[in-house]
């Protein structure tokens, strides 16, 4: 009897994952419910078992009996009932605690069954998933004995059980077949900032990479769209835009929008949403089928996105309102406080005035900020088309601190300009300041 206990304890114990002194209680509990049966009474029953020998010790009422001889078949039964459902107790302990530091994780498995539009998903030998339809992509289609990649979304403890609720639909997914198909999201070289899903119809992912000599974009899709195909066709075809992260939303939400091109943008940082200015041509793009490529856009980015169509007209005047808005922030007060000095004479940088209006004659530039001011745009810097005077404006390049602060790195990274092209806007900036300078000292000098 007691070899028989500790190789009963020592099958469960390695079959089942179930701690060896939970099993011995279990036993214990299981002899003291079988006795309480057999002798009709409650109190004064005490059994316990010998971890080491196996060996059983039975006293009721002081008096100490034999419980394989006291046991009948009824009150036998009532015992493994009690022992089992130990058993069962704990085995649910070991699969909740288990489970419930993968929540996230991408798991292997089996689908068992159907039920309900439902799939059960065999997991381990101990444990099963299920994956409600609304946890399925449409564009897939499952049978019993198929295998499965699903993540595992909660871990719920039940009077009976633990169940475990895995899902194809839940933008997780897309996150672990990119850290298994593309080493540098594996190794944190790229690292994915937001992702935005509709289950079956399309996603948005955006990138970003710290490591300057990595195309966090393309490392994402590979050479011919290799690497990304590898991840769509796991989610049977269903379309992933990848896109570049940017801290700045005026910069993000352009490229969340992709494939459309966005004109001009109004940003309402109180209440996170934005206006957003496309073509007559594009509009259609930017909301995208049923609104899905602006509801993914708003969703990655965090802000509602409200677009509207824009003639050219349109567009230049708003663009002209912008920048004189910008300018007025930018220099106003400073101006207005050097000019308000008592004796002081008005301080003019000469790319100050980036974007005043280039068809003022000279009186009137001289009479707005004295004698020897150098009023320039964007455009007359080298190379500058109106299109990348547009972009400079959209990244807020539009500054002489702003256009040196990025430097040549910075400039070459704008759609337009090589690094060629950025040099020489640096030199002519520099040019420009060094010559006014000059100037200056010359004049006090004298």
């Amino acid at each position: 009897m007691s070899e028989e206990i500790l190789r009963f304890v020592d099958t469960i114990h390695r079959d089942r994952q179930v701690d060896k002194e939970v099993i011995f209680t279990g036993i214990e509990l299981a002899l003291v419910s079988a006795a309480q049966k057999r002798f009709d009474q409650e109190d004064g029953i005490e059994v316990l078992i010998d971890r080491e020998s196996g060996e059983i010790s039975a006293v009721r009422d002081g008096d100490s009996f034999d419980p394989r001889e006291a046991l009948g078949r009824i009150a036998a039964g009532a015992g493994k009932q009690v022992l089992f459902q130990k058993i069962r107790e704990a085995e649910r302990e070991v699969i909740h605690r288990e489970f419930s530091n993968r929540i996230g994780e991408m798991l292997n498995g089996t689908v068992a069954s159907k039920k309900g539009g439902g799939l059960v998903i065999t997991l381990t030998n101990r444990a099963e998933g299920f994956m409600p339809r609304s946890e399925q992509s449409h564009l897939e289609e499952w049978n019993e004995g198929d295998r499965i990649k699903v993540v595992l979304k909660e871990v719920n403890m039940q009077q009976t059980r633990v169940q475990l609720l895995v899902s194809r639909g839940a933008p997780d997914i897309v996150r672990r077949l990119f850290e298994q198909e593309i080493p540098e999201v594996a190794d944190y070289v790229v690292e994915i900032k937001a992702i935005a899903r509709e289950a079956g119809n399309r996603t948005k992912i955006a990138v970003a990479t710290l490591d300057s000599n990595v195309d966090c974009v393309g490392a994402c899709i590979g050479i011919k769209g290799s690497r990304i195909r590898n991840v769509t066709d796991e989610l049977s075809g269903e379309k992933i835009d990848v896109v570049r992260w940017n801290d700045s939303v005026e910069v993000l939400i352009p490229e969340a929008l992709k494939p459309a091109e966005v004109a001009s943008l109004e940003l309402d940082y109180e209440n996170k949403t934005a206006n957003v200015y496309v073509t007559e041509d594009q509009q259609s793009l930017a909301i995208g089928r049923r609104g899905q490529n602006v509801r993914l856009a708003s969703k990655l980015s965090g802000w509602e996105l409200n677009i509207s169509p824009i003639s050219e007209e349109e567009l230049a005047q708003l663009r002209l309102a912008g920048t004189e808005s910008r300018a007025d922030e930018m220099f106003g007060d400073r101006l207005a406080q050097v000019a308000g000095e008592e004796g002081a004479e008005r301080a003019n940088n000469p790319l100050d005035q980036l974007f005043d209006d280039s068809s003022a004659s000279d009186e009137e530039i001289a009479e707005e900020y004295g004698e020897g001011a150098v009023v320039m745009g964007l455009e007359d810097l080298p190379g500058v088309t109106e299109e990348i005077a547009d972009r400079l404006v959209e990244l807020q390049y539009d500054s002489t601190d702003a256009l040196l602060e990025a430097g040549v790195e910075g400039l070459s990274k704008v759609d337009g300009l090589d690094e060629e092209s950025a040099r020489l806007i640096i030199e002519k900036i520099q040019d420009i300041m060094g010559s006014v300078e000059t100037e200056a000292e010359e004049g006090a000098d004298s």
